[in-house]
């Protein structure tokens, strides 16, 4: 295996290093699992969770009667391929020797392993980044749209509509920044349209529920129950409003509330991917897989590369020798898709139409 400029680095030390990165930061391990197909082929099934059909009473020694299979719909598509690079020039390396010069003190050894590991946990972490930003699209506004604003890469599809039906991605009757707006009957008729099976969840951005908790109709609602519960009548928080929700059987807003940097030709601009002002209603926690499949670096058997795989990604160290650097890799092929957009329901809270 090919000696890495910064000889610090070791592969069981590198693999130590990654195994010790989590996924805590992060929502789509939770909201979009991964699951491998080695098909290289991702897929939106639309699931059967309508209301249960019921078993039949029958007499002894009869046949069970057969019940019909619902036929599972489905989006596929190819599971693209994720990566992000990161090089040390000649003077990048140049302050290893000084760091090396004071690795005997505390602060000195430190910064020449943060030095040395920088760019592994920077990879690292753009990978889940932009998986990050593609599950929260995808559940936000029910599609996925590549461009050269969003992405600085060449794509081959740079659209993903996971066809949430169209009378289920909807305006406000009235923006609930107008005080005359109703969000709590907007919010019961969504859940009375979902006919045959229950919205349970809802997600959403911070600014939606900073309107909701002062909301003069949404304060009237959570009145009631603060009073009973506590005796008192104060201004609602979410853990209230949610408490007053489920006692209506309506849905608990869970707030998304994500950052990603997003560069693109050297100018990186921070975003929320999540769309805001959007609540999406849906009948699970989980909203969809993040599909990972093979990486074709692990047929190449010949490479002087040090790589590290795991789970749903790998990462690749190298030297180049004129012009010295020291290139680290992130690569991933994985794609987060929705499920069950047959039952999911999006509202604009800001807008009285859909037009996302």
């Amino acid at each position: 295996m090919q000696k890495t400029l910064i000889n610090e680095l070791k592969e069981k030390d590198v693999k130590a290093e990654i195994l010790s990165y989590n996924l805590d930061p992060f929502y789509w391990p939770v909201l979009f699992p991964l699951k491998f197909t080695p098909t290289m082929k991702w897929e939106s099934l639309e699931g059967e969770l309508g209301a249960p059909v019921a078993g039949d009473v029958v007499s002894w020694d009869s046949r069970a009667p057969r019940k019909t299979r619902k036929v599972i719909s489905k989006l596929s598509g190819d599971v693209p391929k994720i990566s992000l690079g990161r090089d040390m020039s000649e003077s990048d390396l140049n302050k290893l020797g000084l760091l090396r010069h004071y690795a005997s003190t505390d602060e000195g050894a430190k910064a020449l392993i943060d030095f040395v590991y920088e760019d592994i946990e920077f990879v690292w972490t753009g990978v889940n980044a932009r998986l990050e930003w593609l599950a929260l699209r995808a559940a936000s506004i029910g599609k996925i749209v590549l461009s050269a604003q969003n992405n600085d890469g060449v794509v081959t599809e740079n659209n993903v509509d996971f066809k949430i039906p169209t009378n289920q991605k909807k305006g406000a009757a009235k923006a609930w920044s107008d005080p005359t707006s109703d969000p709590i009957a907007e919010i019961k008729s969504i859940v009375k349209g979902a006919k045959g099976y229950k919205l349970p969840y809802a997600f959403t951005d911070q600014s939606v529920i900073d309107s909701l908790l002062i909301h003069p109709k949404v304060v009237d609602y959570v009145a009631p129950w603060l009073m009973r519960a506590a005796g008192i009548t104060d201004r609602p928080t979410i853990a209230t409003l949610n408490k007053a929700l489920l006692e209506d059987k309506l849905p608990q807003l869970a707030i998304i509330d994500a950052e990603i940097t997003i560069e693109v030709k050297g100018v990186q601009v921070e975003v929320n991917p999540w769309e805001e002002g959007v609540i999406a209603f849906v009948p699970a926690r989980v909203l969809g897989n993040t599909w990972w499949g093979p990486l074709a670096e692990n047929l190449v058997t010949t490479s002087k590369a040090m790589r590290i795989t795991r789970e749903h990604m790998m990462i690749k160290k190298f030297s180049t020798e004129e012009p010295l650097s020291e290139s680290t890799i992130g690569i991933s092929n994985s794609f987060p898709a929705l499920a069950n957009a047959g039952r999911t329901w999006l509202l604009d809270t800001k807008n009285t139409t859909w037009n996302k």
